[in-house]
């Protein structure tokens, strides 16, 4: 047992390493990459790793700490300086994905039910890699890459507590039976929740953090933001919603910390050297490549609709909020990219019993689609509105 754990680790680090470094030489995302890596590593091809219990506890840890890191580089700031449009390009964002990924999924043959959570899996927005676009071509302080972060924020926090009352929703089996528990399950226990983060950030974070910083031990502050990580993920896990939303919202609270900057290095030192790509592999060893065959039909037009929908609804968005044409089709093309938080959402819906062994392939491919073709995109639509001031970061 721990003999196949042990190699599938080292199978795991060498492979997501050299296939980031070829990502990077392609100007490819290094989260395709590590897809890659458990599909050709996994059954689906060479079967050198097979999936296990132990990595899937590697797995979920790796969860975690990505959506502890998402809440810690989201800049409220941000929101704050382009509060209107980057809701309207939030709110457009959501609902067209929702509605129409949605629409084609009912179209195929899903239940009503599962359709509406791949509608969801298709709302998110991937911040990580745009923010890498957007730095190598230097816009991130722009107003298009500005409006793009604030309405990710948002998107974040959105697509998050839609999962979260989603899940609620199944807990209840689909009863709307309007009594005194169903509403502890949709409301009382969010708004709980809630009430524990404003305890905790107005009167407990900052005590807390002092104290650990006056520890005369290694690492105690990064010690500390773990225990606040795990511990609200717990939390969160015990009042009826996902783990990484506990994870994400205590991401967010330490994100305005001075500790914010020391914190985000250490964990992502913590989490990109072993756990998180420990997740995206566990990911890739699940995908069945047979699925092209069956589900050819259903990937080619969700993945069109996957990219049409973020594309024109952050244009339509941005152009209402009276943002030039070629700015406002680099914030459409921005927010087309899903990566991890569709793919930790997908994952949440198999795990629910919402996605089967083909459509749940046949959603992780859409997803790398559409992610693939965001740079591509973002890349477009800056070279054909400003060409001559174009100057990429090597």
């Amino acid at each position: 047992m721990l003999e196949q754990l042990l190699l599938a680790l080292i199978l795991i680090l060498i492979g997501t390493k050299l296939a980031a470094h070829l990502c990077q030489l392609i100007s490819v995302p290094a989260v395709i990459g590590e897809l890659m890596v458990g599909i050709i590593f996994g059954p689906a091809v060479l079967s050198l790793i097979v999936p296990s219990d132990m990595l899937h506890v590697f797995s979920e840890i790796g969860v975690i700490l990505l959506m502890f890191l998402a809440g810690l580089e989201s800049d409220l700031n941000l929101l704050k300086k382009y509060f209107k449009p980057a809701m309207s390009v939030a709110v457009l964002g959501i609902l067209f994905p929702l509605i129409l990924c949605g629409l084609v999924s009912y179209w195929f043959g899903l239940s009503l039910i599962s359709a509406i959570f791949v509608g969801i899996v298709f709302s998110a927005t991937s911040v990580s890699i745009s923010v890498q676009v957007l730095r190598d071509y230097r816009r991130l302080d722009s107003e298009e890459g500005s409006i793009i972060l604030g309405a990710a924020v948002v998107d974040d926090i959105v697509v998050v507590l839609i999962v979260s009352l989603f899940s609620t929703f199944l807990n209840m089996n689909g009863k709307l039976s309007l009594d005194a528990a169903f509403f502890w399950d949709l409301l009382g226990k969010k708004l709980l929740f809630f009430f524990l983060i404003y305890i905790v950030a107005k009167y407990l974070l900052k005590p807390f953090l002092r104290i650990t910083k006056r520890l005369i031990a290694t690492e105690s502050e990064t010690a500390a933001a773990l225990v606040l990580c795990f511990g609200f993920a717990l939390l969160s896990e015990y009042l009826g919603m996902s783990d990484v939303i506990g994870a994400f919202f205590m991401g967010l609270l330490l994100s305005r910390e001075p500790v914010k900057e020391q914190v985000e290095k250490r964990i992502v030192t913590i989490g990109y050297a072993l756990f998180i790509p420990v997740f995206f592999v566990s990911i890739g060893l699940d995908l069945d490549l047979a699925v092209f065959k069956t589900e050819f039909l259903f990937i080619l037009v969700l993945s069109v609709m996957a990219i049409a929908t973020k594309l024109i609804g952050g244009y339509i968005s941005a152009r209402f909020s009276k943002v030039a044409r070629n700015k406002a089709w680099v914030i459409g093309a921005g927010m087309v990219s899903r990566g991890e938080m569709a793919l930790i959402i997908v994952q949440m819906g198999r795990s629910l019993g919402l996605l089967s062994g083909n459509v749940y392939s046949a959603i992780v491919v859409s997803i790398i689609i559409a992610t693939l073709v965001s740079p591509l995109l973002i890349k477009f639509f800056i070279e054909k509105g400003e060409p001559t001031q174009l100057e990429t970061v090597a």
